[in-house]
């Protein structure tokens, strides 16, 4: 019984003790099989880890890649050439960045509610005067800007620039109505000058402000110009230029301008389709009868007595005819139209193995004047396709290429490391190859044409040289 019991017992410790060896052995097992399967894990993660790396470096190489191509297209589309960036390809993209930069820079020219004239980029300094002109020209960009897109700080700032315009007419009996052409910083002196221009520059802000607000003291005021205006017509059709004080006497200028001519004549076609007061169209009509009768007498470019016949003076003379037909739309002027325009399209030059020059027009030596004629071909492609004329292309290829050309001599990045204050300068145009100050027209020119034909353009490459 006694052995029975031991055996028993030996047999029991050794059951507990094989339990224990499979139980221990079943973790060790169990253990070196986590084991094992971590460090699966820890290579997986890592062989992950290193594919990763290898995908991100994949990546940055064609990013590189990327980056050096863009580089190499961009040296293939320009370069620059004594401060000029020379295009090798136009599209919409940068007429838009161009059209941005543009407006910027203009807001940078006020001062005191009016704006420079010039802007000396080599010194960084502008003119101790404001001009009235180039003040309205500003802010009727403006305007065709707040049409493309709306921007508040233009829409704030209206009222203000709207009253320095109304401040510099004159109240003064003598001459009462018209706009001094300038006023001194220093003194607050306002230049007893009263040039026709101005004038009629003037009444067409006003009368855009007048169509942008309904505030009807643009209108009056544009009136009170308008009749200062009709004093100073010829009974031939012919507009005295100016009237100056000096020496305790008011000399008036002799000398015939048709840009002058062609500016009264569309401030006055406007203003008689604000107002339909006779009288405004009869002093634009005088002025449309005399031009006709000079191309008809000339047939082909008709010349005033500031300048030889020239690309720029006519294009007003088109210009103001396209105004004047709106009010008057007879056969005889948009003949006159049209043949005339044909003929400053022939002065341009579209030689591709000649990219400096390609775009600009024989005759005129500035970035204003090409500037110009590019306004008036964008206004003439609009005219053209309402009129339902055949062949309209052709003033939108000329706007494309002078375009291309104006930006050129835009300052950028690309041409204005080396001024004293380059991000002031970025958005300019310079007035020509030699003179690197910028006059503020030439942006407004440029701006009111890159504007005007934004709509008609297509979003691939607009213009190609190579």
């Amino acid at each position: 019984m006694k052995k029975s019991w031991f055996y028993l017992s030996i047999c029991f410790i050794f059951a507990v003790f094989a339990a224990s060896f499979v139980f221990i052995s079943g973790k060790l097992i169990e253990s070196e099989i986590s084991s094992f399967k971590f460090s699966q894990i820890v290579k997986s993660q890592t062989a992950t880890k290193e594919t990763e790396k290898k995908e991100r470096q994949e990546i940055e190489n064609i990013k590189n890649l990327q980056k050096e191509n863009e580089v190499q297209k961009e040296e293939f589309q320009k370069e620059v050439i004594d401060g000029i960036v020379v295009l090798y390809q136009l599209d919409k993209n940068l007429i838009w960045q161009k059209i941005k930069e543009g407006k910027e820079f203009l807001l940078r020219m006020e001062k005191d509610g009016g704006f420079h004239k010039y802007y000396f980029a080599l010194e960084d300094e502008f003119e101790e005067r404001l001009h009235t002109p180039y003040s309205a020209s500003i802010v009727y960009t403006f305007l065709y800007l707040s049409e493309l897109e709306k921007d508040e700080k233009i829409l704030e700032k209206l009222p203000e620039w709207g009253d320095f315009l109304l401040s510099m007419q004159n109240k003064e009996k003598k001459h009462f109505g018209a706009f001094h052409y300038s006023i001194f910083l220093e003194n607050k002196e306002k230049e007893k000058k009263f040039v026709v221009g101005t004038s009629a520059l003037t009444i067409m802000t006003l009368l855009k402000l007048y169509e942008f607000t309904q505030n009807q003291k643009y209108l009056e005021s544009a009136k009170l110009a308008g009749d200062w205006l009709i004093t100073m017509q010829q009974d031939d059709g012919k507009m005295l230029p100016y009237v100056r004080f000096s020496d305790g006497k008011w000399f008036y200028g002799q000398k015939e301008s048709l840009l002058y001519e062609g500016q009264v004549m569309t401030a006055l076609s406007r203003l008689y389709l604000a107002t339909k007061e006779e009288k405004y169209k009869e002093t634009a009509k005088k002025i449309a009868e005399r031009f006709v009768k000079k191309y008809e007498k000339e047939g082909g470019f008709i010349q005033g007595e500031y300048r030889p016949k020239n690309p720029i003076s006519n294009a007003w003379v088109v210009m103001s005819l396209m105004e004047f037909y709106k009010v008057k739309p007879e056969e005889k002027y948009k003949k006159v139209i049209f043949e005339l325009a044909d003929k400053i399209l022939k002065e341009q030059r579209k030689d591709p193995k000649d990219p400096l020059n390609y775009g600009s027009f024989k005759g005129v030596y500035s970035s204003s004047g090409v500037g110009w004629i590019s306004e008036v071909m964008t206004e003439l492609f609009r005219f053209c396709k309402k009129e339902r004329e055949e062949n309209c292309q052709k003033y939108k290829d000329s706007v494309i290429s002078s375009i291309r050309w104006l930006i050129g001599y835009t300052y950028s990045k690309e041409n204005s490391q080396n001024l004293k204050n380059p991000e002031r300068a970025q958005g300019g145009i310079f007035w020509s190859k030699d003179k690197k100050y910028v006059r503020t027209d030439s942006v407004c020119h440029a701006l009111n044409s890159y504007i005007r034909i934004f709509e008609f353009l297509e979003d691939d490459i607009l213009l190609s040289l190579k």
